[in-house]
């Protein structure tokens, strides 16, 4: 896992020879996550968290929305709200304001935690929200719990979801869904498919097989990656409030991307359609769970 030098930074959860590393101050993210030795996840490294780069994480909360807004523009209740853009060279907001900011530490024991972050309205998101993340390690398990609050005088878009990076070499990866929407060059979608046979995962497919960047629909909210050369597999399971997952596959990335999500990518810009975005009355909370279970791998 990480050196010693940040330890400060590093909230280490445990259970058993199991262990989890977070770092409220980065984003609310997880930086590694290790069950009998093997690292389940990728694990960010002494040098991404020395330079504050949530990307280079284990894995980061997406809230209030998941991957881009088009040109950080849409509208709602017939006004027209502009977003910081916060990935350039792109002209689009991406990844809500979440991941790179720091969460606070709400409830804490030997194997669990309770990560906040309260959101008041400004040029990232125009509307007030309180965002929490049970994170829970348990027998080769990893459970996070997610919730949104809208805090808002009236019903908004407010979603979450969670951005995992996975060990790619050799990774083998398994799920199926009832659709894709193709990335183009803007990246926003740009076609819907299906079916889909080049990027049909019904049946275990390598992620060498090429770089994608595309938004699944209507997953059956189970998925398993493996690795022939590691003793464990990993099984992926979401509630119902996530029917989307972004699979991010690229050679320039030491690791690939399947995130559980609750919306298509560029949703508030599409009037109308399925897997848009969530609203949220007043007072009310948008609510979600990842199970993430470490598994004996099958033999090929």
């Amino acid at each position: 896992m990480l050196s010693q030098k940040f330890n400060a930074d590093i909230l280490t959860l445990s259970h058993g020879a199991d262990r989890c590393d977070l770092i409220p101050g980065l984003g609310g993210s997880i930086a590694g996550w290790m069950v009998r030795g093997q690292s389940m996840m990728r694990s960010a490294t002494d040098f991404s968290i020395a330079t504050n780069d949530p990307y280079g994480m284990a894995s980061f909360p997406l809230v209030p929305y998941s991957n881009r807004i088009g040109d950080g523009s849409f509208e709602w209740g017939g006004k027209r709200h502009t977003l910081t853009r916060n990935f350039p060279p792109e002209p689009h907001a991406i990844h809500g304001v979440g991941f790179d900011r720091p969460w606070q530490v709400r409830a804490r024991t030997t194997d669990s935690t309770t990560l906040v972050l309260n959101h008041r309205p400004g040029a990232s998101w125009p509307f007030a929200f309180e965002a929490q993340q049970r994170i829970t390690l348990g027998e080769a398990t990893l459970h996070i719990e997610m919730s949104a609050l809208n805090l808002a005088d009236r019903a908004v878009p407010l979603a979450f979801g969670h951005h995992p990076y996975f060990p790619r070499g050799g990774a083998f990866l398994k799920f199926r869904a009832q659709g894709v929407w193709l990335v183009g060059d803007e990246g926003l979608p740009s076609l819907l498919v299906k079916p889909f046979d080049k990027f049909d995962y019904s049946n275990t497919m390598s992620v060498a097989r090429g770089e994608i960047d595309h938004c699944f629909v209507g997953w059956d909210r189970t998925a398993n990656i493996s690795w022939p050369d590691r003793a464990l597999a990993l099984e992926i399971t979401a509630s119902e409030e996530l029917p989307c997952a972004v699979v991010c596959i690229r050679n320039d990335i030491g690791g690939f991307c399947f995130e559980p999500v609750p919306h298509m990518n560029d949703a508030l810009n599409r009037p109308k359609g399925d897997y848009l975005m969530p609203v949220i009355a007043p007072g009310q909370s948008f609510t979600a769970g990842i199970r993430f279970r470490a598994i004996k791998r099958e033999p090929a």
